[in-house]
């Protein structure tokens, strides 16, 4: 064996450790390149859905609150429906009657200028309450959450709670 690494069969054994270690280490840094290029988006989408279901649970907390604060309303639960995530909002101008993006940068570095993200839009909400089977607490709870969200009434939906 000895013979074997001493060059007996013209440097062979180093030749194959070589390669051997060569395969090994791209097999361990191209796993790490990959992982790191598949979970940029992976993570990206996790955060984005984050935001988005903690700004919803902030609006379901915000309307409980608004609820709850209304003669003759208590026990309350809150689901808000979003239109969609939050959206992006870029900087245009009017260049020869086209209305086209301002563009910061050049080459690889060009992007559009970015102004802020628009909320999503509220398509509904649904109120199960104490105090949501009286017509009259209804009709008070809808016109105070159409004022206060600027959704339609046929959008808001209010019912009583379980006793």
């Amino acid at each position: 064996m000895i013979s074997f690494w001493k060059g007996e069969h013209g440097g062979k054994g180093w030749l194959l450790i070589l390669l051997a270690l060569i395969g090994v280490g791209l097999l361990i840094f191209g796993g790490i390149w990959e992982k790191e290029e598949t979970e940029r988006p992976a993570d990206h989408a996790t955060n984005v859905e984050e935001t988005l279901r903690a700004y919803q649970t902030e609006l379901e907390t915000r309307i409980r609150e608004i609820c709850a604060s209304t003669a003759g309303v208590s026990d309350v639960r809150v689901i808000v429906t979003l239109a969609s995530g939050f959206e992006a909002v870029y900087a245009t101008e009017l260049i020869d009657g086209d209305e086209r993006y301002v563009i910061l940068g050049n080459g690889s570095n060009a992007e559009a200028l970015l102004l802020s993200h628009a909320a999503p839009k509220i398509t509904g909400i649904g109120v199960i309450c104490r105090g949501g089977g009286n017509a009259t607490v209804r009709r008070e709870l809808i016109a105070l959450l159409s004022a206060a969200f600027d959704l339609p009434t046929n959008r808001i939906y209010i019912t009583e709670a379980k006793p």
